[in-house]
């Protein structure tokens, strides 16, 4: 009987994020539970209460209009006096004074994402079975409602204690805070996407478009850890001075339309308007600079603008006024405060802000853009009224310095290396198993014989059994460069490309100081790595002038 009652319970899902929703939809649905509804508009959870009467909510911390401890003082309201009515908490934000202020403010749990979809199950039917106690005891056990006060007066009094002792911190350390929690809030939110729809995605009985709807949402979660992952190396190198320019000649022109067609999607999807206007004439749009850099300044303006833009319009105006180019972008968005104005460009800034919550991304994005600017010889400020919208305005000259001599590949170049590699001998000394895999998934494609190593011991003795090994993709993590060296004293011709999840600043000039001929950075695309073996081992020259 009371499997059956504990089934039969309603369940709220109060969650901004639809990925979210559907892994614990999902999650009820296997375990028998059919009498749920959800919630992804924060402002209609009064009302929804009101129709749907829930005995269970399933509660997100941080969502727009209204985060999950304003929701818990909504409900207050309208819970009848002695009802007892359990919140589960699911958030990725794990600092210690959050649990607190969401136990002290009604939780009944709390979990922090990524979660564990046995736990939320088993943690859901403890807290419907004390539901159906409570219930059944609620009019003879005024006892047990005494220890519950008292308990809740215990943890309000420790929560107050430990705000009390956190206010005392420096300055200095809150902001430190703030921000490892926004980077554990970036990294966590996408990893626990990833992680719970691989989960789902073992159910043999899973429809195909299921399927297809479930590796969309693990591929853009991976490319938005992998985004923030990019920010925090990228300004490590610009702060420790070893970001680099690339000058070469390029198409700005070309570029800019490339940036509309990459925006207009989401923008349509959102409801507001995009509008590029580029007075550059065709003639003055082939520039020397550094492409990448002028488009990482250009994307990551216009998407902060659509970020904080919810109505209206975001528009994009390049110029050419003497010998400097002219950008600016400009939004109807929710604007900058005056007293935010000139920390907006600060690192991290993001992670500081109230309302943090509402807004993914890493507080990077506009720290990193003002350094490439100044390294383009530009600048970058902003003018902004809040409430009604914010201009970014990006200056540079013509040309930024000489242009690169570089040979340019053909453009004619495939993905397709079967005929254009030699066939060579090739040893993965990778002491990952997938990651070892994938190499060998990868480089299928060029019929060559592959070896394996699994430590950089193992990977020394086999180029000394097998002397006519023509490359090695050698992994650092398995003291990669000391078997490195140890290859150079018998072996200098061998072709060693370091890999290395590292990314971290100088790891590149350190490979090849170690005796390296080149270096890749993880996650590398297979276009990337065909690229560098491309170049060791094109079949011949006249051939490859024939691609």
């Amino acid at each position: 009987m009371l499997d059956k009652n504990l089934k039969n319970a309603k369940i709220l899902i109060i969650d901004d994020q639809q990925h979210n929703i559907d892994v614990l939809t999902g999650l009820l649905e296997i375990t028998g539970y059919k009498n749920y509804t959800t919630c992804s508009d924060s402002r209609k959870v009064t009302d929804l209460y009101n129709t749907f009467k829930p005995h269970l909510i399933l509660l997100d911390l941080m969502m727009p209009h209204f985060d999950g401890f304003q929701i818990m003082e909504q409900l207050k309201s309208l819970v009848s006096a002695g009802t007892f009515l359990p919140i589960l908490v699911l958030t990725a934000d794990i600092k210690t004074e959050t649990k607190q202020q969401a136990l002290s403010n009604g939780a009944s749990d709390f979990l922090t994402k990524p979660f564990d979809l046995i736990e939320v199950e088993l943690r859901t039917r403890n807290l419907l079975k004390s539901l159906y106690l409570h219930q059944q005891l609620e009019n003879q056990n005024l006892i047990l409602e005494e220890k519950v006060k008292e308990r809740t007066a215990e943890l309000e009094k420790t929560n107050i204690e430990l705000v009390a002792s956190k206010d005392k911190a420096e300055e200095s350390n809150r902001l430190k805070t703030a921000f490892l929690s926004n980077m554990s809030h970036e990294i966590r939110t996408p990893m626990n996407g990833i992680l719970n729809f691989s989960e789902l995605l073992k159910d043999p009985e899973l429809k195909i478009e299921k399927q297809q709807v479930f590796l969309n949402v693990i591929e853009k979660s991976a490319k938005r850890l992998l985004v923030t992952v990019n920010n925090i190396v990228d300004i490590s190198k610009i702060e420790s001075g070893l970001m680099n320019l690339y000058i070469s000649e390029f198409d700005l022109n070309k570029q800019i339309e490339e940036i509309e067609a990459f925006f207009i999607p989401e923008t349509e999807k959102k409801g507001i308007q995009f509008i590029v206007t580029n007075t550059i004439p065709n003639q003055d749009s082939l520039i020397s600079s550094d492409s990448e850099k002028i488009h990482s300044i250009l994307l990551n303006l216009v998407k902060n603008a659509i970020k904080f833009t919810m109505e209206g319009s975001v528009e994009l105006v390049c110029s050419k006024k003497g010998n400097r180019l002219e950008f600016y972008v400009k939004d109807t968005g929710i604007g900058i405060p005056l007293d935010r104005q000139p920390f907006i460009f600060d690192r991290f800034v993001q992670a500081d802000i109230e309302d943090k919550a509402v807004y993914e991304g890493s507080g990077l994005g506009l720290a990193i853009s003002k350094a490439y600017a100044e390294m383009l010889g530009g600048k970058l400020w902003v003018k902004s009224e809040y409430g009604n919208g914010s201009i970014f305005y990006f200056t540079m000259p013509l040309q930024t310095g000489e242009k690169e001599q570089k040979n340019f590949e053909d453009p004619t170049k495939a993905t397709d290396y079967s005929n254009k590699i030699n066939k060579i001998k090739i040893l993965i000394a990778e002491d990952d198993k997938n990651s070892s895999i994938l190499l060998g998934a990868i480089l299928a494609d060029i019929n060559s014989e592959i070896l394996y190593a699994k430590t950089g011991v193992e990977a020394v003795e086999t180029c000394q059994e097998h002397p006519d090994i023509n490359l090695i993709l050698m992994d650092v993590k398995m003291n990669g460069y000391e078997a490195t060296k140890q290859i150079r004293l018998f072996n200098e011709n061998i072709i060693i490309i370091a890999q290395s999840a590292y990314a971290l600043v100088g790891e590149s000039e350190r490979a090849i100081n170690a005796g390296c001929n080149s270096y890749i950075s993880k996650p590398f695309t297979k276009v990337e790595l065909m690229d560098q073996l491309y170049e060791y081992f094109a079949v011949t020259t006249v051939e490859k002038n024939n691609y």
